[in-house]
């Protein structure tokens, strides 16, 4: 399943280097993407919260049309 986020978080990630569009990734990236997931509309990409190592991964996003509501 492909994260979601708001084009606010987005802009943030991408000003700190962490989010971007599909068309800095490789091809075979993208194709593989899509292939395992298909809600993914192929457009963005971010980086996961770094793990117990301090890793960050790639992985699918999709932009929400609308803002989160708070709790």
């Amino acid at each position: 399943m492909t994260d979601t986020m708001t084009r606010p978080e987005f802009d943030l990630a991408v000003h700190h280097g962490t989010a971007g569009p599909v068309t800095d990734l490789a091809a075979d990236t993208v194709a593989r993407w899509r292939e395992s997931d298909p809600s993914w509309k192929a457009k963005h990409w971010a980086y996961t919260d770094p793990d117990e190592h301090r890793a960050r991964r790639l992985r699918p996003i999709n932009l929400s049309t609308r803002t989160k509501a708070t709790d």
